[in-house]
């Protein structure tokens, strides 16, 4: 992996679809961890492991979303290329060490009680990053000028949550959530990017409907 993009990866608190529970973090040791939250439910609170398999093939696997496309019309420049990667992540069944003694410990829905043995497989991800001034994912179609702004942009070829064939009662929740559609995660918060006209990847005005769960 380019030391560059190694050192923002890694750099990084979290990268978040949004900033109540839905993250992933990688540190510089291999390891990291991932969190979906939502709506007072956590769903996957684990600690991951995570590698550099090589440079992506230039063979499509990152394909403008629509979301991106939309995106570059409405702010007529798009977001700066920093770099692609192709990691390898591993889902665990273990709990972060800072929360082993909290009540998720106690918890019947987290990890391997709402996951099948796939999701611990390891998977391989492109992933495209990106610069520029974007808002957190979940509030993407939500009107409002109060959003807080991130620096940087990482776009994943597929979600790094499991798809939902890996998920052993979906129609309990996580259907609501549709997190196997989160591709987008965002790092680098940046007051002053709030002042500088509207987030690259604020594509429309449909409404704050992708944080709900029924």
């Amino acid at each position: 992996m380019n030391e560059t993009l190694r050192s923002i990866i890694t750099g990084e608190k979290e990268w978040c679809f949004d900033t109540e529970g839905r993250s992933i973090k990688f540190n510089k040791d291999g390891t990291g961890e991932m969190w979906c939250r939502c709506n007072f439910n956590y769903w996957i609170a684990a600690d991951i492991e995570w590698k550099d398999i090589g440079p992506p093939h230039d063979s499509g696997q990152i394909v403008e979303t629509p979301n991106e496309a939309k995106s570059a019309i409405a702010n007529k420049t798009g977001p700066q290329l920093l770099g692609k990667l192709t990691l390898e992540i591993t889902l665990t069944k273990r709990l972060p060490q800072w929360v082993q003694s909290s009540n998720l410990s106690k918890s019947t829905m987290v990890n391997e009680y709402s996951l099948t043995g796939d999701a611990y497989r390891p998977k391989t991800f492109t992933v495209r990053m990106e610069k520029g001034n974007f808002m957190v994912p979940c509030f993407i179609g939500y009107s409002g000028s109060d959003k807080p702004r991130f620096a940087l942009r990482l776009l994943f070829d597929k979600s790094p949550y499991s798809p939902r064939s890996e998920w052993k009662e979906p129609e309990r929740g996580a259907d609501g959530g549709q997190f196997w559609d989160h591709v987008e995660f965002v790092g680098r918060p940046s007051r002053d990017l709030e002042m500088q006209g509207r987030a690259m990847n604020d594509i429309s005005s449909r409404g704050w409907n992708e944080c709900v769960v029924s």
